[in-house]
Protein backbone atom coordinates (compact mmCIF):
# COMPACT_ATOMS: atom_id res chain seq x y z
CA UNK A 1 0.00 0.00 0.00
CA UNK A 2 1.33 3.53 -0.88
CA UNK A 3 1.78 6.21 1.68
CA UNK A 4 -0.32 9.15 1.75
CA UNK A 5 3.02 10.88 0.58
CA UNK A 6 3.98 8.46 -2.24
CA UNK A 7 0.56 8.67 -3.49
CA UNK A 8 0.80 12.31 -3.47
CA UNK A 9 4.33 12.30 -5.44
CA UNK A 10 2.57 9.83 -7.94
CA UNK A 11 -0.34 12.49 -8.29
CA UNK A 12 1.75 15.42 -8.87
CA UNK A 13 4.10 13.49 -11.37
CA UNK A 14 1.09 12.11 -13.39
CA UNK A 15 -0.43 15.60 -13.52
CA UNK A 16 2.92 16.83 -15.19
CA UNK A 17 2.97 14.71 -17.87
CA UNK A 18 -0.91 14.94 -18.45
CA UNK A 19 -0.74 18.81 -18.39
CA UNK A 20 2.06 18.74 -21.17
CA UNK A 21 -0.77 17.04 -23.93
CA UNK A 22 -3.59 19.16 -23.01
CA UNK A 23 -3.12 21.88 -25.79
CA UNK A 24 -1.97 18.73 -28.21
CA UNK A 25 -5.24 17.02 -27.21
CA UNK A 26 -7.49 20.37 -27.74
CA UNK A 27 -5.53 20.61 -31.54
CA UNK A 28 -6.81 17.63 -32.63
CA UNK A 29 -10.19 17.45 -32.44
CA UNK A 30 -11.95 16.75 -35.13
CA UNK A 31 -9.82 14.51 -37.14
CA UNK A 32 -11.73 11.47 -37.35
CA UNK A 33 -9.31 9.09 -38.91
CA UNK A 34 -5.89 9.49 -37.85
CA UNK A 35 -4.57 6.56 -40.68
CA UNK A 36 -6.10 9.02 -43.48
CA UNK A 37 -4.96 12.83 -42.06
CA UNK A 38 -1.27 10.91 -41.82
CA UNK A 39 -1.93 9.03 -44.46
CA UNK A 40 -3.31 12.29 -47.02
CA UNK A 41 -0.42 14.46 -45.34
CA UNK A 42 2.21 11.90 -46.53
CA UNK A 43 0.64 11.95 -50.07
CA UNK A 44 0.22 8.26 -49.72
CA UNK A 45 -3.07 6.47 -51.39
CA UNK A 46 -4.76 3.95 -49.67
CA UNK A 47 -3.12 0.73 -52.07
CA UNK A 48 0.63 2.53 -51.06
CA UNK A 49 -0.50 1.95 -47.76
CA UNK A 50 -2.53 -1.38 -48.11
CA UNK A 51 1.19 -2.87 -49.69
CA UNK A 52 3.30 -1.62 -46.90
CA UNK A 53 1.00 -3.16 -44.54
CA UNK A 54 0.72 -5.86 -46.72
CA UNK A 55 -2.64 -5.99 -47.02
CA UNK A 56 -5.85 -5.29 -49.69
CA UNK A 57 -6.79 -2.12 -50.10
CA UNK A 58 -10.02 -3.11 -49.08
CA UNK A 59 -8.36 -4.22 -45.37
CA UNK A 60 -7.47 -0.43 -45.19
CA UNK A 61 -10.34 0.86 -46.23
CA UNK A 62 -12.06 -1.40 -43.67
CA UNK A 63 -9.72 -0.27 -40.90
CA UNK A 64 -10.42 3.65 -41.68
CA UNK A 65 -13.83 2.91 -41.19
CA UNK A 66 -13.32 1.16 -37.76
CA UNK A 67 -11.36 3.45 -36.56
CA UNK A 68 -14.42 6.50 -37.41
CA UNK A 69 -16.98 3.94 -35.70
CA UNK A 70 -14.12 3.52 -32.60
CA UNK A 71 -13.83 0.04 -32.92
CA UNK A 72 -10.53 -0.46 -34.58
CA UNK A 73 -7.85 -2.74 -32.14
CA UNK A 74 -4.47 -0.60 -31.00
CA UNK A 75 -2.43 -3.45 -32.03
CA UNK A 76 -4.26 -2.39 -35.87
CA UNK A 77 -3.42 1.33 -35.23
CA UNK A 78 0.27 0.09 -34.23
CA UNK A 79 0.56 -1.58 -37.05
CA UNK A 80 -0.89 0.87 -39.28
CA UNK A 81 1.11 3.37 -37.75
CA UNK A 82 4.56 1.61 -38.22
CA UNK A 83 3.59 1.27 -42.19
CA UNK A 84 3.88 4.95 -42.59
CA UNK A 85 7.14 5.22 -40.32
CA UNK A 86 4.90 6.68 -37.65
CA UNK A 87 5.15 6.27 -33.91
CA UNK A 88 1.99 5.26 -32.28
CA UNK A 89 0.61 6.98 -28.92
CA UNK A 90 -2.07 5.86 -26.97
CA UNK A 91 -3.22 8.64 -23.80
CA UNK A 92 -5.69 9.26 -21.35
CA UNK A 93 -6.43 12.96 -21.36
CA UNK A 94 -8.30 14.14 -18.26
CA UNK A 95 -11.06 16.68 -18.87
CA UNK A 96 -9.32 18.61 -15.74
CA UNK A 97 -6.47 18.54 -13.86
CA UNK A 98 -5.75 15.16 -12.38
CA UNK A 99 -5.74 17.28 -8.76
CA UNK A 100 -9.19 19.16 -10.15
CA UNK A 101 -10.46 15.43 -10.75
CA UNK A 102 -9.45 14.35 -7.22
CA UNK A 103 -11.11 16.73 -5.35
CA UNK A 104 -14.17 16.94 -6.95
CA UNK A 105 -14.76 13.31 -6.30
CA UNK A 106 -13.32 14.33 -2.77
CA UNK A 107 -16.55 16.66 -2.11
CA UNK A 108 -18.45 14.69 -3.89
CA UNK A 109 -18.04 11.83 -1.88
CA UNK A 110 -17.80 13.53 1.36
CA UNK A 111 -20.96 15.40 1.13
CA UNK A 112 -22.93 12.21 0.03
CA UNK A 113 -21.39 10.54 3.62
CA UNK A 114 -22.37 13.95 5.67
CA UNK A 115 -26.10 14.28 3.94
CA UNK A 116 -26.33 10.21 5.16
CA UNK A 117 -25.09 11.17 8.63
CA UNK A 118 -27.21 14.36 9.20
CA UNK A 119 -30.32 12.45 8.19
CA UNK A 120 -29.13 10.01 10.87
CA UNK A 121 -28.53 12.43 13.26
CA UNK A 122 -32.17 14.29 12.37
CA UNK A 123 -33.74 11.63 12.86
CA UNK A 124 -32.06 10.94 16.45
CA UNK A 125 -33.01 14.44 16.92
CA UNK A 126 -28.94 15.52 16.96
CA UNK A 127 -27.82 18.69 15.34
CA UNK A 128 -24.23 19.62 13.84
CA UNK A 129 -23.18 22.76 15.83
CA UNK A 130 -19.81 23.65 13.10
CA UNK A 131 -20.38 25.44 9.33
CA UNK A 132 -20.93 22.71 7.21
CA UNK A 133 -19.31 24.26 4.49
CA UNK A 134 -16.13 24.58 6.99
CA UNK A 135 -16.70 20.53 7.73
CA UNK A 136 -16.89 19.54 3.85
CA UNK A 137 -13.47 21.26 2.87
CA UNK A 138 -11.83 19.88 6.09
CA UNK A 139 -13.10 15.96 5.65
CA UNK A 140 -12.82 16.50 1.89
CA UNK A 141 -9.13 17.61 2.26
CA UNK A 142 -8.69 14.34 4.76
CA UNK A 143 -9.95 12.08 1.98
CA UNK A 144 -8.59 13.52 -1.00
CA UNK A 145 -5.45 10.68 -1.01
CA UNK A 146 -7.61 7.44 0.73
CA UNK A 147 -7.89 4.43 -1.36
CA UNK A 148 -11.15 4.63 -0.78
CA UNK A 149 -11.61 7.64 -2.80
CA UNK A 150 -13.27 6.36 -5.88
CA UNK A 151 -15.06 3.64 -4.17
CA UNK A 152 -18.97 3.72 -4.50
Amino acid sequence: MKTLKEQKLITKQVSRRLEEVRDLAGATRGITSWIDYVRMGLGMSLVQLARRVGVAQSSISASIKLEKEGRITVSKLREIAEAMDCEFIYEFVPKKKIEELMHDQAMKKTLKIMNEAETHMALEDQKVTIDKNQRLKELAEERLYSKYLWDE
